[in-house]
């Protein structure tokens, strides 16, 4: 098994047993593992999305605002540039 995954098997394991420990109880220990597992993929899916959104323009959006004569910066990100495009086709009833 690879060796990344068996220290998170563990870390769970572990964290499992505590939380049993606590509630006293199995089922509500899983339930609240699993809890904990959703939020931290929510987490990394949130932190994904931000990390892409901070990735330059794609051309197709600068294509797109040239089209609509925004004026943008060389370094305009994905998110900017959304909000830009959003902007612009709001006040024109895009």
């Amino acid at each position: 098994m690879d060796e990344n995954i068996q220290v998170r098997m563990d870390g769970y394991i572990e964290l499992f047993e505590k939380l049993k420990e606590k509630t006293g109880a199995e089922t509500v220990a899983l339930a609240l593992l699993q809890e904990l597992a959703k939020d931290r993929r929510t987490d990394e899916m949130r932190e994904q999305k931000e990390a892409k959104n901070n990735e330059p323009a794609t051309p197709k959006q600068k294509r797109f605002m040239d089209d609509l004569g925004i004026k943008y910066p060389k370094t305009v990100t994905k998110k900017e540039a959304s909000m830009l495009i959003g902007e612009e086709l709001g006040r024109n009833g895009g």
